[in-house]
């Protein structure tokens, strides 16, 4: 159409450079020239979750390492969160995000060689040692995406001068993170203490009287941001606060300029927008932040302060 300002050649370009380097999309190519050929068979293809070996370590990431092609000799029950391309199936399985190749297949501009993403087995630093009394020993997924997204000198920050791709990034990347976290709660509702919180003598004092209604709840801990807990965990504190101190004389607001200076020390020499580098808009506003509440605590705007 007029209005498609897409440059084809662009296009073309990116597609072969991910043909050529991108393993994944190789291995995907496969079973389309597979069924391009006429075969009837059933195909399926699977990116295994498990591996023995990490290729991020020991070698660079080959064919079949990442994917493997089946024909037939396939069990119908097998189960499991792995992305099946299954021939004739009449539908789509999703990937699970803490897959391996979740990260890749999603963002292949980003990681056009098709590198390992996040595995919920990558031991933390030293966590091997037997001095070190550690409750988790793994790298979480907040801490792998909080490596990923920072910028260093000995390699090109693909990932964040990706401009609004990498706006799309962060917010996959958050909804993931809260996918995983709620999926915990959900297993393991006995370390929250949720017992307390439902049951049929809870429906029951609260008047309910229709069975239908006394289901299982998935209760939130006050750790968990944003939640019923949390919210009334904060009200509770700010009362006590009040009830000790007074009521607050003034109420201080404070928001971030889009047109600070150090804001634009970083975004201007990479031709960038101020909105395609949230994360540094936020690191700045928190260095001002935590500046003003300095100011206060000693006394420079108003004077010594009571709270």
């Amino acid at each position: 159409t007029n209005n498609n300002n897409i440059d084809q050649s662009l296009v073309l370009d990116l597609k072969d450079m991910i043909d050529q380097h991108n393993v994944l999309a190789h291995t995907f190519r496969i079973v389309r020239n597979y069924l391009n050929q006429g075969d009837i068979a059933n195909i399926r293809l699977r990116l295994y979750r498990k591996r023995s070996k990490d290729a991020r370590v020991y070698n660079l990431p080959s064919s079949n390492e990442v994917a493997a092609l089946i024909v037939g000799d396939f069990d119908s029950g097998d189960a499991g969160r792995d992305i099946i391309v299954q021939l004739k199936s009449g539908h789509l399985q999703r990937i699970h995000e803490t897959h391996t190749a979740f990260i890749p297949l999603q963002y292949p501009m980003m990681f056009p060689y098709s590198e390992d993403g996040y595995q919920e087995d990558i031991p933390l630093r030293e966590s091997h040692r037997a001095d070190e009394n550690r409750k988790r020993q793994r790298v979480s997924l907040r801490e792998f995406i909080a490596f990923r997204i920072q910028e260093r000198k000995v390699e090109y920050a693909t990932i964040v001068n990706g401009g609004r791709l990498f706006q799309q990034f962060l917010v996959d990347c958050f909804s993931m993170i809260e996918a995983q976290r709620l999926t915990y709660y959900r297993n393991n509702q006995t370390k929250v203490r949720s017992d307390i919180y439902k049951g049929i003598q809870d429906a029951v004092v609260r008047g309910e009287t229709r069975a239908s209604k006394a289901g299982k709840r998935i209760i939130l801990p006050a750790s968990f941001t944003g939640g019923m807990r949390y919210m009334f965990n904060n009200c509770q504190d700010a009362m006590a606060i009040c009830k000790k101190y007074g009521y607050p004389d003034l109420f201080i607001t404070m928001t971030c300029n889009s047109s600070w200076q150090e804001i634009g020390r970083v975004n201007n020499p990479r031709n960038l927008k101020v909105e395609d580098r949230p994360d540094i808009s936020c690191r700045v506003f928190k260095i001002k932040l935590d500046m003003i509440i300095s100011d206060l605590k000693q006394g420079i705007p108003f004077g010594v302060l009571d709270a």
